[in-house]
């Protein structure tokens, strides 16, 4: 059986689909939300930046974290695909994986691959379509998938 799993997501939810041989029928597995990831940007701060002492005296400077906290929530969920599609590719549910989410996710994304996981990527689409449904989603990835 030779099975394709398409992840398409963002960094605020992700859906997998399976493209099975028989009949090229896309099917949902599983669905998944970030929740963080939608809070406005004041919500999704501490109130006071961090801080650090000086190394003379008492003296203590506000920092600027080197990552933004909706970059950390966007890491964490890409971590949690991640272990979604590595535990399918270790129980050999498909054969091949496609890459559906904007570019700044998609980074993530890889960024947390290893490279098993990255040999079963066959295609990537640099498009945010998560809100599209099952129908719309076939019109619009690359026809080669459903031949």
């Amino acid at each position: 059986m030779s099975n394709t799993w398409i992840l398409v997501a963002d960094a605020g939810r992700a859906r997998l689909l399976e493209l099975a041989d028989s009949g090229r029928k896309l099917s949902e597995v599983a669905c998944y939300t970030n929740p963080d990831a939608r809070l406005p940007g004041k919500e999704s701060t501490t109130d006071r930046p961090p801080t650090v002492n000086e190394s003379m005296g008492g003296t203590r400077h506000a920092i600027e974290p080197h990552t933004s906290l909706r970059e950390k929530t966007m890491e964490r969920f890409a971590h949690l695909l991640n272990t979604a599609l590595e535990r399918g590719r270790e129980e050999h549910r498909y054969e091949s994986l496609v890459l559906v989410a904007p570019s700044r996710f998609l980074g993530a994304l890889h960024g947390c691959m290893d490279k098993p996981l990255r040999d079963r990527v066959v295609e990537e689409v640099h498009h945010d379509y998560t809100a599209l449904s099952v129908a719309e989603l076939r019109e619009r990835l690359p026809t080669k998938l459903f031949l």
